[in-house]
């Protein structure tokens, strides 16, 4: 078995590396759409909470990838995910929200008593945030209160899953709430600003994260050819004993009718290994998990681990799980490789899985053998230093200089033994020799 990469198209330029900041011209997203064309979706904003579902670009493909144009407002309308019935299915991001109307009680680690139940947390207070199952911090010296979903009031923390959905046959999609079985989820309430001292007690712009999915996950239709699925990520909260294990973990949610409604089916928890990871105990947990089916019967989890939020480096290790009961119960994970920013897992017709490993550097591995053994990996761009490749080269570069990508990559199907994969190159040639940020995508084929 052989993979090889074609020539590199590039689907858009935007503006020079040197004038613009993180999170323009980045994080390239395909999807399907229901007339059998593929949308490539860029974000053009800073990578902030507001932005979430903000400034986009699209662009279409008709012929798998050779050539792209702009895609229109009617295109935009028809990508997502197919469920079994032919609709298409978007998941979305429930838009950020403030909760400055809501006072934070002064509390410290001792307002506890023993006699104090755990759950439920919801301030007798309609005006007052309850009192938090714990706080941490990061990086930029900032407080993050975690709260149970159900403790919070609805117009502030919806409690379902928002989509939109396009039937099959019509041209209008139309957004929804999906009810969610999601025992003991959490949310963080923060200030994004980081400028203010929990003891002075003025008002202060404080935001919740998101209640629902993050911007983007893969819905993926099960081997019944009617099961829905989704991989997500949250800080960590057993799902069965609301245990808050103070780590990001992997959510499993599956949906037996066509996205209507959604359980939880496990809760993959983050178990680093100190011996290959130096900074395994500071790592944020697992995040950005990637789920595939096999042949076998059994279901593989490709997780992200990240801590530059907690002061570490900004690669982290991937971790590779597997199931062999249909997601009830997953694997201790497993170390996979040294670095992986939103690893993806995508298997071919011809039975062929790809693993897709970055930042630095983009690297796709392959496995014959259901994702027990992996080949070497090919390389689609290095994890050497690319600052040299700058209009102005750094005397040192930083992390984003240096790999010069996002490294977000996204990957589709798009024949029995074939894929295309779409990534950022901070460095790419305009026709003058420019070097802009750019989005190119590339086919993926798996030879014999």
């Amino acid at each position: 078995m052989k993979i090889k990469m074609g020539k590199p198209v590039c689907v858009y330029q935007g503006d020079v590396m040197e004038k613009l900041h993180w999170g323009f011209v980045q994080f390239p997203w395909l999807y399907n759409t229901a007339d059998g064309n593929i949308l490539l979706s860029i974000h053009c904003e800073d990578d902030a909470p507001f932005a979430i579902e903000g400034n986009k670009l699209c662009f279409k493909t008709s012929d798998g990838g050779k050539s792209w144009s702009v895609a229109d407002a009617d295109d935009v309308k028809k990508m997502g995910y197919a469920t079994a019935d032919g609709d298409m299915l978007m998941p979305k991001a429930f838009p950020v929200k403030s909760v400055k109307r809501m006072k934070q009680p002064k509390w410290f680690g001792n307002y506890r008593i023993p006699t104090d139940e755990l759950l439920p947390q919801k301030s007798e207070d309609e005006s007052s945030l309850p009192f938090p199952v714990a706080i941490s911090t990061n990086v930029f010296g900032g407080f993050e209160n975690l709260y149970y979903v159900d403790s919070l009031p609805d117009d502030i923390c919806p409690k379902g899953l928002l989509f939109t959905r396009l039937k099959k046959g019509e041209s209008e999609p139309r957004e929804y709430e999906a009810r969610v079985d999601w025992k003991h989820r959490l949310v963080r309430i923060y200030d994004p600003q980081v400028v203010y001292d929990s003891w002075k007690g003025e008002e202060k712009e404080l935001l919740i994260s998101s209640p629902g999915l993050y911007s983007g996950p893969r819905i993926k239709l099960g081997p019944d050819g009617k099961t829905l699925w989704i991989a997500e990520y949250k800080e960590g909260s057993d799902p069965e004993t609301a245990a808050y294990t103070g780590k990001g973990g992997a959510y499993i949610l599956k949906s037996t009718d066509n996205g209507e409604s959604w359980e939880c089916v496990s809760f993959i928890r983050y178990e680093g290994d100190a011996s290959k990871d130096h900074f395994a105990y500071l790592r944020d947990g697992f995040s950005e998990p990637s789920i595939e089916f096999m042949a076998d019967g059994t279901m593989l989890c490709l997780l992200r681990t990240c801590g530059v939020f907690g002061g570490t480096p900004e690669w982290g290790p991937t971790y590779l799980a597997r199931s062999n009961d249909g997601a009830k119960s997953w694997s201790k994970p497993e170390y996979f490789k040294d670095r992986g920013a939103l690893p993806q897992l995508l298997r071919l017709e011809c039975g062929v899985t790809l693993a897709v490993i970055t930042r630095p550097g983009i690297f796709v591995y392959a496995s014959g053998d259901e994702g027990y053994t992996w080949d070497d990996g090919l390389e689609i761009m290095t994890d050497a230093d690319r600052s040299v490749l700058g209009n102005e080269i750094p005397e040192r570069p930083n992390f984003w200089q240096y790999a010069g990508s996002c490294c977000n990559c996204t990957i589709l199907p798009i024949a029995e033994n074939k894929a295309l994969l779409a990534y950022s190159d901070f460095y790419y040639p305009d026709e003058n020799g420019v070097k802009r940020k750019s989005i190119l995508t590339v086919e993926i084929t798996v030879e014999e």
